[in-house]
C-alpha cells in the first residue's frame, strides 16, 4: 500500500471532532532517509533519533493547534510515493475536541 492510500484511510477513521493525530512512516530501505527527510520536511517530519519501529513522527492538525494541516502531510507522503521511496505508514494516538486557550485578558 503507498504512503498516500494509507494516510488517506488515516484520515477516514478520524472522528469527526479530530484535534491531532500522529502519523508514523518507516522505509524498507535505509539508504533512503537523506531524500526521505528532504521529501517530508514540509510536513515537519520529525526523524527519529532512538530506537523505534518507524523512521519518522509527524504530527497532522486539523484546524488549530500544533501539527501540519492534512493536505500538507499528504503531498509529502505523495512525493515518497512518486519517487519509488516504499514504506509503511501508520497512525498512533489521536486527540479530539482540543481547543486552543482564550485570549489573555490583560495585554502585556
Amino acid at each position: 500500500m503507498s504512503h498516500t492510500a494509507a494516510f488517506d484511510d488515516l484520515l477516514a477513521e478520524q472522528a469527526s471532532d479530530w484535534s491531532f493525530f500522529e502519523v508514523f512512516v518507516t522505509l524498507d530501505d535505509a539508504r533512503k532517509l537523506s531524500e526521505a527527510r528532504v521529501s517530508l520536511a514540509r510536513a515537519n517530519a520529525r526523524p527519529v533519533r532512538r530506537e523505534a519501529d518507524h523512521d519518522f513522527e509527524i504530527t497532522v492538525a486539523n484546524t488549530q493547534g500544533h501539527g501540519a494541516r492534512a493536505g500538507v502531510v499528504r503531498s509529502a507522503l505523495k512525493i515518497l510515493d512518486d519517487r519509488g521511496i516504499t514504506g509503511r505508514t501508520w497512525g498512533g494516538a489521536a486527540r479530539s475536541v482540543t481547543r486552543p486557550a482564550p485570549p489573555h485578558r490583560y495585554g502585556p
